[in-house]
């Protein structure tokens, strides 16, 4: 039974990728451009990643605090509702004190980077029958990399490097998606094992 449902994983894996090959470059496009962007002024992709990361906390704190009203009859409705406002105290702190929050931000992402890493290694490990699967490889070595690179060089280059790495890291990610998507295209279906 194993061997049949891994077979029929193996098949299926490359049909999925030919099928959003579409979605995948034009997302591996997206990332180059935004990653070009962030390499380009480092500093100010690094303030304007704390500010998205500020207002989505704020946005959270905004959703749960309103469905913390909407669920009153709930026993522990009230510890829901103050979760909300714990999130809005630490939104409003990243948005006023910015420094800090790229200081946080960038610990986050590189805890962010050598998780995304380690993820992508066992994905292309279980997908090895895709043609192309070296570049998810590629992918989460480069990640991981850039994780480390951030935590080694934390705080001093928090500032300018949590935008720098993090557009190297989107154009990285995004051109082993193309390269990925334009692979399985070129080689078609993958050969069978014996």
């Amino acid at each position: 039974m194993t061997v049949i449902t891994e077979s029929a994983e193996a098949a299926t894996a490359p049909t999925l990728i030919e099928h959003g090959r579409g979605w995948l470059i034009a997302l591996g496009i997206v990332q180059i451009i935004l990653g070009a962007v962030a390499l380009s002024v480092p500093v100010i992709a690094s303030f304007a990643a704390v500010a998205v990361f500020g207002a989505v906390l704020l946005m959270n704190a905004i959703c749960q605090m309103i469905h913390a009203v909407n669920v009153r009859s709930w026993a522990r409705s009230t510890w829901y509702g103050l979760g909300g406002v714990l999130y809005a105290i630490a939104g409003l702190f990243v948005v006023i004190h910015p420094i800090a929050g790229a200081l946080t931000l960038a610990l986050t992402i590189a805890a962010l980077s050598i998780a995304d890493g380690i993820l992508r290694i066992v994905f292309a490990a279980a997908n090895r029958s895709v043609a192309g699967w070296g570049w998810l490889v590629a992918a989460g070595i480069g990640s991981g990399a850039v994780g480390i690179i951030l935590l080694v060089g934390w705080p001093a280059t928090a500032l300018w490097a949590t935008g720098l790495l993090f557009g190297l890291n989107l154009l990285f990610i995004g051109a082993t998606q193309t390269a990925l998507a334009l692979t399985t295209r070129a080689d078609g279906p993958p050969k069978r094992r014996a």
